[in-house]
């Protein structure tokens, strides 16, 4: 979750299979954010990186925004045709607030509007790729709070250069203020240097972290110091900006 005065946006906040190496969210967590309780209160959308089980269930996001019918979705196509398989008439309830997005490896970013968000949007492919996942609509979505503070969430996207140097214009037209990235991008050469030479943010959080890192930072392999990471359901970092 990102929150920014009465501004508040969720990114890959439901899914249901952890593959055995991610952290769920916590049953109590997630009643919490049905609920509307503090500070899950006023959600405004949420961003769905990709349909993968580990970042999207559809069941839930449905039922999310059947109870909350002023949240609006922003998700890729692949995500908004499952919503449709699960229940079709239950999704055609919540149509009119999703935005699905299909956009091929090389088309040029989009961008959508809704009061108080500048939503961007832009195709990188997902790690692994060419090998793996070649076809997985993976959306990075760059989101700018009351036209002041941007936030990118990176979903799955993989370190390979190509992906980057295609659409560097979409990264040079905005700064970054926070990157919510894979940690995968943090810990090789390849990944720091599209970090670095392409999405270029002012402060990164590694997620998408595999159970077996120590939540203690002592205890963590070297090629971890330094870095910022979320290793545990709930943590949070507050930023002033000057």
């Amino acid at each position: 979750m990102i929150a920014k005065g009465d501004t508040k946006v969720l990114f890959d906040p439901f899914f249901r299979n952890d593959y055995g190496q991610y952290d769920l969210v916590p049953q109590e967590m997630e009643l919490a954010i049905f609920a509307g309780v503090p500070p899950w209160d006023g959600i405004d959308a949420i961003f769905i990186s990709h349909q993968h089980d580990d970042h999207f269930d559809p069941s839930v996001v449905t039922r999310f925004l059947n109870s909350w019918p002023s949240v609006k979705l922003f998700a890729p196509q692949q995500a908004v045709a499952k919503l449709l398989d699960l229940d079709e008439d239950n999704a055609t309830s919540i149509l009119d607030r999703v935005h699905g997005i299909e956009l091929e490896r090389d088309s040029p970013a989009v961008q959508l509007n809704m009061d108080g968000l500048i939503v961007e949007a832009v195709r990188v492919a997902h790690g692994g790729w060419p090998f793996r996942h070649a076809n997985v609509e993976n959306i990075v979505f760059r989101v700018t709070v009351d036209a002041t503070t941007t936030v990118m969430h990176l979903g799955d996207a993989d370190a390979g250069k190509a992906h980057y140097s295609q659409h560097k214009s979409f990264w040079q037209e905005r700064e970054t203020d926070l990157a919510l990235l894979p940690v995968w991008l943090m810990l090789t050469d390849k990944g720091r240097y599209v970090l670095d030479e392409y999405v270029n943010a002012d402060h990164e959080i590694g997620m998408h972290v595999y159970k077996s890192i120590s939540d203690d930072a002592m205890d963590r392999e070297p090629k971890f110091e330094g870095l910022d990471i979320f290793t545990q359901p709930g943590e949070t970092r507050h930023f002033v900006q000057p």
